[in-house]
């Protein structure tokens, strides 16, 4: 069925979405330049002469024009470019140039996103952050190999997931507020989705959304009631999926990208969320870690935090406790990302079947609810 819709009807009803949990952040001016690049319309001779322009702009590096572009593909909300060059001291450095899917700005907070890539960059934690144009960003490459759905087997690449997790969790960022995100997103993402569906009123997406908007109000209720304490929200990074990951083998450390999304949080959003994801963008759910191997991982998970010396100091009460929690948020994790697909449905270009990611998201929610409801 045709769709009749137009990109300013689209953005008129993604800008009602506001979040208001964030306060207000601004970069400095030299962090920001206002070339608009489009990826669409242009050559890439073309592309890449104005990706070199804005690098001129915020790379505090001296290169000449002997640049490679790689693209980077496998995201399904913004396209990716890998420029590597020789810098000043004839050694070869790589950056990451981003630009925005279509649309993204309006249910991503980009000023948010920028403001985090920094303070991750100035504590040593994330990439180096050089700034952003008017629709896009520039931050070191990080050094390794993207994880797989298979690395996800390996014990030791769990353990380092854990340890690199528990040090997110265990960050005091300024100039962010605490409410968590996960139902300012779901709230959100609800509203947009009502509307851009009543606006569309010819298609059919083929969920019954009414339905499912009752169970994300009843589930924000039951998580406000159970997971109301202070040590209960952290700083998440609310994407942990296989390729946000970084694994460096020669140091055995793995780092996080793609800040998109991150903020305050529930923890077990962030750990119920990387559980969901051992499934991967097909959504292959007998990849879905056991509950031995989810256990292991809030073990690994809490003796980094409590920076314990052997895994048997670990408190078991805690690892069921942290395992309840989790399964819990694997629900809102589910609704979250149902509704993300049908707004990413309307407004991204990126060849990706949105409206059957939802109704897979949906579907596995139903089948799970009542067994993760009765987990105590």
């Amino acid at each position: 069925m045709e769709i009749k819709w137009s990109a300013a009807d689209t953005t008129t009803i993604l800008q009602t979405m506001s979040y208001n949990q964030f306060e207000e952040v601004l970069l400095p001016q030299h962090l920001h330049v206002m070339e608009h690049i489009d990826y669409e319309n242009t050559t890439n001779n073309s592309i890449h002469q104005r990706l070199m322009n804005v690098m001129r702009e915020l790379v505090d590096d001296e290169f000449d024009d002997e640049i490679t572009f790689k693209t980077l593909v496998g995201g399904v909300t913004n396209t990716l470019f890998k420029a590597t060059f020789k810098n000043s001291e004839g050694n070869y450095k790589s950056i990451i140039i981003r630009l925005y899917g279509k649309a993204s700005e309006n249910f991503i907070d980009r000023k948010q996103e920028s403001h985090i890539q920094r303070l991750l960059s100035d504590n040593g934690v994330g990439p180096k952050f050089y700034g952003t144009f008017s629709n896009g960003c520039i931050y070191g490459f990080v050094e390794g190999d993207q994880l797989q759905l298979e690395d996800l087997e390996s014990d030791n690449i769990l353990n380092l997931i854990a340890m690199e997790t528990s040090k997110w969790h265990s960050m005091a960022l300024e100039g962010l507020k605490t409410e968590p995100t996960t139902f300012s997103y779901l709230t959100s993402w609800i509203d947009s989705t009502k509307q851009l569906l009543l606006k569309n009123s010819s298609f059919d997406c083929g969920i019954d959304i009414d339905y499912y908007v009752k169970e994300a109000n009843y589930l924000m209720e039951f998580l406000k009631s159970r997971y109301n304490q202070p040590h209960h929200i952290v700083f998440c990074h609310n994407d942990l999926i296989p390729r946000n990951m970084i694994y460096n083998k020669e140091k055995n450390i793995v780092k996080y990208i793609d800040f998109e999304y991150s903020g305050y949080n529930f923890r077990g959003f962030d750990l119920g969320n990387f559980f969901c994801e051992f499934s991967g963008l097909d959504l292959d759910y007998t990849r879905y870690p056991s509950v031995q191997k989810q256990k292991q991982f809030i073990r690994y998970y809490l003796k980094a935090l409590h920076s314990l010396d052997d895994l048997s100091k670990v408190d078991e009460t805690e690892v069921h406790q942290l395992y309840v929690e989790a399964n819990h948020f694997t629900l809102a994790s589910h609704l979250m990302w149902g509704f993300w697909g049908i707004i990413s449905h309307f407004g991204s270009t990126i060849d990706f079947d949105y409206i059957d990611y939802a109704n897979k998201r949906f579907k596995q929610y139903d089948l799970v609810k009542k067994k993760v409801y009765s987990i105590i």
